[in-house]
């Protein structure tokens, strides 16, 4: 009998580049298989990273990125507790309206961890597809996280919202769902750069879902700045030589860091972080391969 879907959580420091890392690791991924990436903070980065038209919130549709397709959903908790709704109290267009009327954010406000079981849910029911002989299931699910800064109470509002209900659907489905983000088969991975704001969050995040029992699989450095090969004396050009010296300088101010993250990892008895170089120019959908690749070459390692 098949399993559910593994399922990769993707989080970081605003501005580390996660969106990125999750749609590389989902080209990655879908070399082996069917896979669905998603996000759930109504940003629609996705789309945007991917180069895509938007995937309006709610959809999912098949894609294609640099040759590869994809399988893209986006949600939100509205559209989340319209489905909710609709599928387990069968309320109809009763439901329509106490969506439109922002019962969403009434009924968070009273039971707290309410809205983001309502999105890991959606994420939820897509890795249990395989599980259930559905026809649209996939063989890995990736989901594009909160920052690392909310990631915690994020993975664990199932716990927050058992404390205030405890009858009924809702918390036998929060209990489902957590026991989804304990399982073997669920993952998250972290992505940094080498930065000491960014450092501090990802070794935070390490040691906060970890006393969850939430399983971290890999910590992504991202931009990293390889030292430049040194400047011919020949280079007499005062640019290229305030340019290289610049290179340098970026590069020594990293290692520190990338050390210090290196050393915490061995200490926790974790796998080396996987790192990824800083590319020439903005990364867009044609550098998503070469990320995947990239990724490809340590992952299983």
């Amino acid at each position: 009998m098949p399993d559910v879907a593994p399922l990769h959580i993707v989080s970081g420091k605003g501005g580390t580049g996660k969106t990125t890392v999750a749609l590389a690791l989902a080209l990655m991924l879908r070399r082996t298989g069917d896979t669905l990436v998603c996000e759930v903070e109504s940003r629609h980065g996705l789309s945007e990273a991917a180069g895509l038209s938007r995937v309006e919130i709610g959809e999912e549709r098949r894609v294609s990125i640099a040759g590869q397709d994809l399988r893209m959903l986006s949600v939100d908790s509205r559209h989340a507790l319209r489905d909710y709704l609709e599928s387990h109290v069968r309320l109809g267009v009763a439901g329509t309206i106490l969506d439109k009327t922002g019962f969403v954010e009434f009924a968070s406000e009273l039971a707290p961890g309410l809205r983001d079981v309502l999105l890991t849910g959606k994420v939820y029911q897509a890795a249990r597809r395989r599980l259930k002989g559905q026809a649209d299931a996939v063989d890995a699910v990736v989901m594009d996280a909160p920052p690392t800064g909310r990631i915690e109470s994020f993975l664990t509002a199932g716990e927050a919202l058992a404390e205030v209900v405890v009858v009924g659907p809702i918390p036998v489905q929060a209990q489902s769902i957590m026991a989804l983000l304990r399982a073997e088969s669920t993952q998250v991975h972290l992505v940094t750069t080498c930065t000491e704001m960014a450092l501090t969050e990802t070794l935070q995040t390490i040691d906060a879902l970890t006393r969850h029992g939430i399983a971290i699989g890999h910590v992504i450095v991202n931009q990293l700045i390889a030292d430049p090969p040194p400047l011919p004396d020949s280079v007499t050009d005062p640019t290229l030589r305030t340019s290289w010296e610049r290179e340098v300088a970026v590069a020594a101010g990293q290692q520190p860091w990338a050390e210090q993250l290196a050393e915490r990892l061995t200490e926790l008895g974790r796998r080396p972080a996987l790192t990824l170089p800083l590319l020439p120019d903005e990364v867009g959908p044609a550098d998503l391969p070469r990320i995947a690749d990239l990724l490809a070459e340590g992952w299983n390692g």
